[in-house]
């Protein structure tokens, strides 16, 4: 597969969003589900998905919701970990991941995801926040060895952003080429 997007394409992983378990009934015609819900939500859309063979993608949230995400449900993709309000400190950002939660993704198989095209439509100071969390992140995903990927998340066909966009924007983020080569291939 080349990239996750919000509408249907050949060769593409097609995840709808959703951010309640009635929503899972509605249609079931994709490939997996990206859900940004609460915790506490989040557990009963998984518990709803128990026997279906689909992709469960959680967006990220603060430290402990990230860390619980990994450690207790099974989830396929962790997306945008570092999104959120965060509260930085002196000499580093909270970025939503650290070498801890980093080592369990590693275990556990869950894929870390940057949201590209949530990272293009910011502007300004939120934009420069947003990219040092995700440099930071890819830092962190190094030294642990988990796996991150890129993806565009696009919801209609003029928004998708081709490999070679994707892995270059990996690769000024501090990815090594390797790992921008396989950080757009899902």
């Amino acid at each position: 597969m080349e990239d996750i997007n919000l509408f249907r394409k050949k060769d593409f992983i097609f995840l709808k969003k959703i951010k309640s378990r009635s929503e899972v009934l509605e249609r079931d015609d994709c490939d997996g589900y990206l859900i940004e819900a609460s915790e506490s939500e989040v557990r009963k859309i998984i518990a709803s998905l128990k026997g279906k063979n689909k992709i469960i993608a959680v967006v990220g949230g603060d430290n402990v919701f990230n860390r619980r995400a990994v450690e207790t449900l099974k989830i396929d993709y962790l997306v945008s970990p570092e999104r959120g309000l965060k509260k930085d400190s002196l000499k580093q950002r909270d970025s939503g991941l650290n070498h801890v939660v980093a080592k369990e993704v590693a275990k556990r198989g869950v894929v870390i995801v940057i949201d590209f095209g949530e990272v293009s439509r910011l502007v300004g100071k939120a934009k420069a926040l947003r990219l040092e969390r995700i440099i930071q992140n890819i830092k962190v995903c190094r030294k642990a060895k988990c796996l991150i990927k890129i993806a565009s998340f696009a919801e209609t066909k003029k928004n998708v952003v081709d490999e070679k966009g994707l892995s270059s924007f990996g690769i000024s983020l501090g990815m090594s080429s390797e790992q921008g080569r396989d950080a757009v291939r899902f």
